[in-house]
């Protein structure tokens, strides 16, 4: 999988009354990534139901599961996502096996 094309989907778990200041959190600790070689596209949805598990959820793609392990390393990045630490997440990176 390292040097193929993968998707990374974080789901957040965010109280309603946090949303705004985790949405500033994570603008912060995206901009890094983008500028990181590698880097292909991201989009944050919000769930649109009263009370999701996951208020939020982040799906990435990167050249390779590499690149992106690389980039979530990278000091820019671990110093920007600090603020996200108060919102519990669930991370995995993914390839393709149907489409």
């Amino acid at each position: 999988m390292a040097d193929e094309q993968c998707t990374v989907i974080v789901a957040y778990e965010v109280a309603h009354e946090d949303a705004e200041r985790f949405l500033d959190s994570w603008e912060k600790a995206n901009a890094p990534l983008k500028e990181q070689p590698g880097f292909l596209s991201t989009a944050l949805h919000r769930a649109v139901s009263a009370n999701p598990d996951f208020r939020f959820v982040n799906i990435s793609c990167w050249e390779s599961a590499d690149a992106f392990r690389a980039a979530t390393c990278s000091q820019e990045f671990q110093a920007a996502s600090a603020r996200l630490q108060p919102f519990s997440l669930h991370a995995s990176a993914y390839e393709v096996v149907r489409s």
